[in-house]
């Protein structure tokens, strides 16, 4: 315990004696020499457009310019006041001093290079030759999008991610133990293997991209992690091209439109399976969030029961889910868009063909998220199906 107080006191004096001898000096020093040729891309730990998080290190401290010591005592006093012991042990063992990480940061980002000063899923980005990590905006969001694709070849498939092959499985192989399974099951792909053709791809897992901010891709294994399992059983729920809201803060919720219809009888098309298939409905739609001028779907992993309709085609439809449909095209109009893809503007406003959950498109005009809320009160013919839009709007408005 002496030692470590009498180290302490002699560190304190050694930092001391440094300080004087720096500000003594600091008037035969230039300033800043060499600074504009400093390659943020080169400093930088990580690709511009990573999502970086606070306490995250992104200075690749060994990039930095050097310059010498003489002339630049300087950034030797920003190492002393960051209390970086080693860079000043360095840069005296070696006549060389790194150009402060001030003198090209423009902020989010520490002295030392730490991530900082923001909250959320923040973006690395260089303005003016500065490096600094951008706080996430009120709303952000992205896109469902293929990541790792199974490809046929002759004797097996490829598994593909981000244009690489990662791994061959011989087609003797293909099972649930050799695929990645949590979109698609190994039997599934053997059964499809016989009969794809060479270079044809199934989807096996899926990242998101096409960020509103443009940063880049996040990969499957990351959206838990970064965004919570929220975010992550939402894209597992809707269909490829689906947009996912991974982020949202300060802001209000305001009911923008209710909209409602009736279930009512018709025994001909069994009316115990139109009360089920409206019950669906609204559970592929409920809680769809569609950020503004964007489309989207609701789920698509809600099945819907089949009705005989000799007037369908291929003579069966999922009746049920029009008067649910009838609530969410009304509430769309409300809001001033359009019709949504998949629907007509009759009774029966759902078209044949269309899948109900993942096969109608409502397209958000606004200028704010929105989302679909739906529910059910009552039962059989006497349900009434409501449609609702919630409008998101920044704290600030």
């Amino acid at each position: 315990m002496i030692f470590l107080k009498v180290q302490n006191k002699w560190s304190f004096k050694v930092i001391i004696g440094l300080l004087i001898i720096i500000l003594l000096f600091l008037p035969f020093s230039f300033f800043g020499q060499g600074q504009s040729s400093v390659d943020v891309s080169k400093v930088a730990k990580y690709d511009f457009g990573k999502t970086i998080f606070p306490g995250e290190d992104v200075i690749n401290d060994f990039n930095i310019n050097k310059y010498p010591l003489a002339s630049n005592l300087n950034y030797l006093l920003d190492k002393l006041l960051t209390l970086d012991i080693y860079g000043i042990i360095s840069a005296i063992s070696t006549g060389v001093v790194p150009l402060p990480i001030s003198e090209f940061s423009a902020g989010g980002i520490s002295k030392t290079g730490i991530a900082e000063g923001f909250s959320g899923p923040g973006i690395l980005v260089e303005e003016n030759n500065k490096l600094l990590v951008k706080a996430p905006d009120n709303f952000l969001w992205g896109y469902k999008v293929p990541y790792t694709l199974a490809v046929k070849v002759e004797n097996g498939v490829n598994i593909v991610e981000d244009n690489k092959i990662i791994k061959h499985v011989a087609k003797e192989d293909i099972n649930n133990d050799t695929i990645p399974n949590l979109y698609l099951s190994g039997d599934f792909v053997a059964k499809w293997f016989k009969k794809a053709k060479v270079n044809d791809s199934v989807t096996l897992n899926y990242g998101i991209g096409n960020f509103s901010d443009n940063r880049s891709l996040i990969k499957p294994d990351e959206i838990k992690s970064f965004f919570g399992e929220e975010v992550f059983n939402y894209t597992y729920k809707y269909p490829s091209g689906s947009p996912i809201m991974v982020y949202m803060v300060n802001y209000n919720e305001e009911i923008a439109t209710t909209s409602y219809s009736y279930l009512g009888s018709h025994p001909q098309y069994n009316d115990a399976k139109r009360a089920f298939n409206a019950q669906q409905f609204v559970r592929a739609w409920n809680n769809t969030i569609i950020p503004p001028n964007s489309t989207s779907s609701g789920t698509e992993i809600i099945g819907f029961a089949m009705v005989s309709d000799p007037e369908a085609p291929g003579g069966y439809a999922s009746h049920g889910v029009c008067p649910p449909a009838r609530a969410l095209r009304s509430s769309s109009y409300a809001m001033g868009f359009s019709l949504p893809k998949g629907m007509n503007g009759d009774v029966y406003a759902v078209n044949f063909g269309v899948n109900p959950g993942s096969g109608i498109k409502v397209t958000n005009s606004g200028d704010y998220p929105v989302k679909i809320v739906m529910w059910t009160v009552g039962k059989g013919p006497n349900m009434v199906i409501y449609a609702r839009m919630v409008k998101f709007k920044p704290s600030e408005y």
